[in-house]
């Protein structure tokens, strides 16, 4: 394939993302115009209208075009403060606790949570992590990370919550609660069956979505929580108004409660 797309092309693309996903890429237009040709190329397409068309219809080619626009970076520990307060109030429930990450990336957020759970003498947890990407969820289950991602952790939390082999660090289950990882789109109907949730976390990704799939996007959070649930989400996303939630500030943060 030739290597550049016109403006026409890239507007499609954009559009076909949006509509499988939710995710608005306008704002990253820049560099797809330089990495789609490169991609297309990989995937032996001869032209765009090949590709676009095979996208509709493949549900394989649909997962990898999904795991192209949805590479992103994570680490341990990101956002403690937060994190350290969804554990504080998991463990005020006096109960067995149901947790959903959405979208949960490689897993760093899914074990940050466990392992500050187990810290705070609070196992009683289950996790589930989910993500449009597969490459990202098969990490999550071989909980096997190495370099940049682990800074956060002191060494006495390695030592503890990790078995090391030569730089790769592999998670010890045997010292968490249960986590577990599904790919799932968040806008589809599988969502709906994953069960109820006493919280739900949902950080760095609503910011990505059009303002329709937010407001849908919030239904479904709705419908997966339980009563009086709470939503936790980044402090860069942008929530649509709605009937559902309230937003209640705790001390330096937020979430929203299921009215």
């Amino acid at each position: 394939m030739e290597n550049k797309i016109s403006e026409l092309e890239l507007n499609e693309f954009i559009k076909i993302v949006t509509e499988i996903s939710g995710i608005d890429l306008n704002e990253k237009r820049n560099i797809l115009m330089l990495k789609l040709p490169n991609f297309i190329s990989k995937l032996h397409f001869q032209n765009f209208a090949e590709f676009v068309n095979k996208i509709r219809l493949n549900k394989q080619l649909r997962q990898e075009v999904l795991d192209f626009v949805t590479i992103g970076e994570t680490y341990f520990l990101r956002e403690l403060s937060q994190l350290q307060d969804i554990v504080v109030y998991a463990k005020s429930l006096e109960k067995k606790v149901g947790i959903l990450s959405a979208p949960c990336s490689s897993g760093e957020e899914v074990y940050s949570l466990a392992l500050l759970g187990a810290k705070n003498c609070f196992k009683d947890m289950y996790i589930l992590g989910i993500d449009i990407n597969s490459n990202a969820i098969e990490k999550a289950r071989m909980g096997k990370y190495q370099g940049r991602t682990l800074q956060r952790l002191s060494e006495s939390e390695k030592k503890k919550f990790f078995v090391e082999e030569n730089g790769v660090f592999s998670i010890n289950k045997n010292e968490i609660c249960v986590c577990k990882f599904d790919m799932c789109n968040v806008l589809e109907d599988k969502f709906l069956k994953l069960g109820q949730f006493d919280i739900v976390i949902s950080r760095n990704m609503i910011i990505y979505f059009d303002y329709n799939s937010r407001v849908k996007l919030m239904e479904y959070f709705y419908r997966v929580l339980s009563n009086k649930g709470r939503l936790y989400v980044g402090n860069a996303d942008i929530i649509p108004e709605t009937k559902f939630f309230k937003k209640v500030f705790s001390g330096g943060s937020s979430y929203y409660e299921k009215m």
